[in-house]
């Protein structure tokens, strides 16, 4: 994946991601959030619950978006067949992505026997069927636990992380420089939490983010829509 800011308006919509992630929404309100993306470059993968992936599909597979899904979200300590259990569903409704929550309890405890459990567990649930990313807190974790975490994941063969699942914490962009710094190219990274603008979807790209997860996904697109016309 390219890496650095976007020089064009349809690259940087390719980077981005987003989510109905809502127990409020009905399923007239997702339809017409999906259908807001006809009017814009494709962006690269929208999270859905389990149930409404084929009606994500219907809607995004012609605009050439990804669907993606959630597991052990926001919190990662669900227990390992749950996760397992839940990536197979993403895999059998035909998802392109799955991110699921790490084992913050075994991180904060220093208990990295059964974080490696948890995430290896993961992998091989996912094989090459799904693309796995696992959500690390950034924001609840210091930067020693960070690093042994992700040396975990490594060992793991996980290829892809997020920062943040979004919920309570934000990222930092010191979080992407620290990844890059110490682990280089050996993940992709994705940022989520706290990302509202154009500017700071930019900043993060400049960073070292491969891919980005906004909430307010119009708002960003529109502030690049007049950022890299």
């Amino acid at each position: 994946m390219q890496r650095g800011a976007p020089k064009t308006f349809a690259e940087f919509a390719r980077r981005m991601m987003t989510a109905v992630f809502s127990p409020a929404a009905t399923e007239g309100e997702a339809r017409d959030f999906l259908r807001r993306f006809a009017h814009y470059p494709p962006i690269d993968t929208i999270f859905v619950d389990h149930p409404w992936v084929q009606l994500a599909k219907e809607i995004l597979a012609p605009l050439g978006i990804g669907v993606g899904v959630a597991a052990a979200y926001p919190v990662g300590n669900e227990s390992t067949p749950a996760k397992v259990a839940a990536i197979r569903a993403g895999i059998k409704l035909g998802a392109v992505e799955v991110d699921v929550g790490a084992h913050f309890a075994a991180i904060k405890s220093g208990d990295y026997i059964t974080l490696e459990d948890d995430t290896r567990a993961m992998v091989e649930a996912a094989g090459e069927a799904i693309r796995l990313v696992v959500v690390l807190e950034t924001a609840i974790l210091t930067n020693d636990e960070k690093i042994r975490a992700l040396e975990v994941f490594a060992r793991c063969g996980v290829k892809g992380i997020k920062t943040s699942s979004g919920y309570g914490w934000n990222s930092q962009i010191e979080d992407v420089l620290l990844i890059r710094r110490v682990f280089g190219e050996t993940f992709q990274i994705d940022v989520s939490g706290g990302v509202r603008t154009a500017d700071d979807a930019l900043a993060y790209f400049a960073a070292g983010a491969d891919k980005i997860h906004a909430s307010p996904i119009f708002t960003v697109l529109e502030g690049a829509r007049e950022r890299l016309r």
